[in-house]
């Protein structure tokens, strides 16, 4: 049931015309992964390559992703991977707040189906997103990464931790130590908590 749920909310995501962004695309980018999955990885939006192809993080930011997952043991098969936004915004510009407003439900229908135990928010406005959905203050990336939070007491299994964007390696090298590192912890508490991690294609 959940598979055919993810189907047809891949296709709704596919047509999806709730804001301009639809206007300038060439496929939409609803994420990939196993459903259910323990870790759930949200980034920002699609860039060039993944308008083109129509998956997430398959461009710089996608191989820096897939280095720091292999690092702690994991393939990017093994977790489910997507974005605030769907769609590519114009040149790469930061989605606005009423885009990501368009595509909030997708991205919670996502999460109720993955069922994850730890999300994982790449990046400030992934961050910022999935703080304010569960009522959490707002804390700014440079203070909160690297750190486990509880989602609360409505949501008591679910963890978040969220780590700077992938991206942010290639524009500021100094960061990689730092990202290199909330990945080993990430690692950890995987460890930790016994999640077991099932491949997209069982």
């Amino acid at each position: 049931m959940k598979q055919e749920a993810v189907r047809n909310l891949n296709r709704d995501i596919a047509i999806c015309t709730r804001c301009r962004l639809s206007l300038t695309r060439t496929n939409a980018v609803p994420g990939e992964g196993p459903v259910p999955s323990a870790l759930f990885f949200i980034g920002e939006a699609p860039g060039r390559n993944e308008d083109l192809t129509g998956r997430p993080f398959v461009g710089r930011a996608g191989h820096v992703l897939e280095t720091l997952l292999a690092t702690i043991g994991l393939q990017r098969s093994s977790v489910f991977i997507t974005s605030i936004v769907k769609c590519r915004p114009p040149e790469n510009r930061i989605p606005r707040k009423d885009e990501i407003a368009a595509c909030g439900g997708y991205l919670q229908t996502q999460i109720h189906l993955t069922a994850p135990t730890l999300l994982v928010p790449m990046g400030r406005l992934a961050s910022e997103l999935v703080f304010s959905h569960f009522g959490l203050p707002n804390i700014p990336i440079g203070r909160i990464h690297g750190q486990l939070v509880y989602a609360g007491k409505s949501c008591r299994d679910l963890a978040i931790f969220p780590v700077y964007h992938p991206a942010a390696v290639t524009h500021n090298p100094p960061l990689k130590g730092t990202i290199f590192e909330d990945f080993q912890a990430l690692g950890r508490l995987i460890e930790e908590k016994g999640l077991k991690l099932r491949d997209e294609q069982e």
